[in-house]
């Protein structure tokens, strides 16, 4: 008999599959409840004068949570991809870090998070152009004031963009499970972070020589008011290289932070 013709195959694939999800969706659900939770509820009324435009509306909401449970289902299905690519040996995780040493287990923590902000900054600037941005990504743009539920709000295509960004790094070298898993949990995170709505950094962040570096929920928040410019990911640097950061951004941080900005 054909393995795909075997019952217990598909079986153990819907297993694998069903655990890719159930462990993704609850990374998903606590940063996200989490954060909408502590910032938008409980703190609300604290954090008013930190709001960057304006709170997000339940019809924003409810959407960004169903495109965003589509989008669990794809990331969960590339987890069979990477579960086989590991069986075959066309991909190497590894659980012993003797086996490659600690040096390599530790850099490559941030080895991957500067790949991460690599791929989606030039992904993301492609997703801007033309058809994909009008039937791909304009899905993540209906969000104008999005809330942390509408960190993995995308169009199917989008989804399964992003969820290459670890298999194509697996392809060229090797990681730890543990490096995986905290790269996965930091993503989901500093994600929901940066929909959040409200600032959160304290002032002065942008303007120090390190905190600059970093971007912040303003910093996205502006992407998603104007639909251009500050794409990158977890670090200013591309977009300053590049010409592409929003020249309102450090004004508009300020204000925010010191709690004068008034939306118009």
């Amino acid at each position: 008999m054909n393995d795909w013709q075997n019952p217990q195959a598909w079986q153990w694939l819907f297993s694998v599959f069903a655990h890719n999800f159930l462990r993704e969706g609850l990374f998903y659900l606590l940063s996200a409840l989490g954060l909408w939770g502590m910032l938008h509820v409980l703190l609300r009324r604290k954090l008013e004068h930190r709001l960057i435009a304006q709170w997000p509306s339940s019809t924003d909401i409810r959407r960004e949570v169903v495109y965003s449970l589509s989008t669990l289902l794809i990331f969960s299905a590339m987890g069979l991809i990477v579960f086989a690519g590991f069986q075959t040996g066309y991909m190497t995780i590894y659980f012993d870090h003797r086996q490659f040493g600690w040096t390599w287990t530790l850099l490559s923590l941030p080895l991957m998070i500067l790949w991460h902000d690599l791929y989606f900054y030039w992904t993301h600037r492609l997703l801007h152009t033309g058809w994909l941005f009008r039937r791909v990504h304009g899905v993540h743009h209906r969000s104008r004031n999005p809330s942390p539920w509408a960190a993995y709000s995308f169009h199917p295509v989008e989804a399964l963009v992003n969820s290459l960004v670890t298999p194509l790094a697996l392809c060229v070298f090797p990681l730890h499970g543990l490096v995986l898993l905290t790269f996965t949990v930091h993503q989901i995170v500093r994600n929901a972070h940066g929909h959040a709505a409200v600032e959160t950094m304290p002032q002065g962040f942008v303007r120090h020589w390190l905190g600059g570096r970093f971007t912040t929920t303003t910093h996205h928040h502006l992407h998603h008011e104007t639909s251009r410019g500050n794409y990158g990911l977890w670090f200013t640097f591309w977009d300053r290289r590049m010409g592409t950061e929003n020249p309102q951004y450090h004004s508009r941080f300020d204000k925010v932070t010191r709690g004068t900005f008034r939306p118009s």
